[in-house]
């Protein structure tokens, strides 16, 4: 497969991660309105009327294709870095990258065992164990947001030190990243009350970034193949 083929189809899987899990969330979070902390009880008929929602079921299904294609993502940004990088030591910055995007994976998948765990044992279970189950899953995705942060600003860092975004795109990159990380901080101090927007811009972020690599690939990977050097990449505006 041609290398320009290859990098358009590892760029467009970070569009169908930001994608699949948005479209998933909805699906599997659909019903009723809820209070930001339900009771127990409330969790309990929330969990016995999910556990037999085919929306709810597509809606994980979904989520769970699009972290797998989050996985396809970060292999496919280890190897265009380090084919910008020329034959030379990668950034400190691909590493951050690539190793907290896989930790968010790794914790928002694990949040899920609680919630399954409930759907499971959902008429055997108390309502305070039921619960507990529903505000694990809870913390652990507002835990997830620290990785998610680190992700976005490294990703910003070493995408722009190969060449393949610009200063404008790397700038909102940092910031996000910034923000992601105070807000993440205080999240786990309150998880009930946490904001998630700079979460939900990260991933604006991330499915801007994947568009654009998909339409001009390999614009920093050209420059360095051909040169041997990093440096001669070709320089982008956005």
């Amino acid at each position: 497969m041609p290398t320009t083929v290859r990098d358009r189809l590892g760029a467009v899987t970070g569009a169908a991660f930001v994608i699949l899990i948005l479209v998933g969330n909805q699906m599997a979070s659909a019903g009723p309105a809820e209070p930001a902390h339900p009771t127990g009880d409330q969790v309990l008929k929330d969990a016995a009327r999910q556990v037999s929602s085919a929306t709810v079921t597509a809606g994980v299904a979904l989520e769970v294709l699009g972290f797998a294609a989050l996985l396809v993502f970060l292999g496919y940004l280890a190897d265009v870095l380090h084919r910008t990088a020329g034959g030379q030591r990668g950034s400190i910055a691909a590493g951050a990258g690539i190793v907290s995007g896989a930790v968010m994976v790794a914790v928002k998948l694990g949040s899920a065992a609680p919630i399954v765990t409930l759907w499971v044992d959902h008429s055997t279970i108390s309502p305070q164990l039921a619960l507990v189950l529903n505000d694990l899953g809870a913390v652990a995705f507002v835990i997830s947001w620290l990785p998610s942060a680190i992700f976005v600003a490294a990703a910003a860092a070493a995408l722009h030190r190969a060449g393949l975004v610009g200063r404008p795109t790397a700038y909102c990159g940092f910031v996000l990243g910034a923000a992601g990380l105070v807000l993440s901080i205080i999240g786990i101090h309150a998880p009930f009350s946490a904001n998630p927007l700079a979460f939900l811009l990260g991933l604006v972020w991330l499915l801007a970034v994947s568009i654009r690599l998909a339409i001009r690939p390999g614009t920093g990977a050209s420059a360095g193949q051909g040169s041997g050097r990093a440096d001669a990449r070709v320089a982008v505006s956005a």
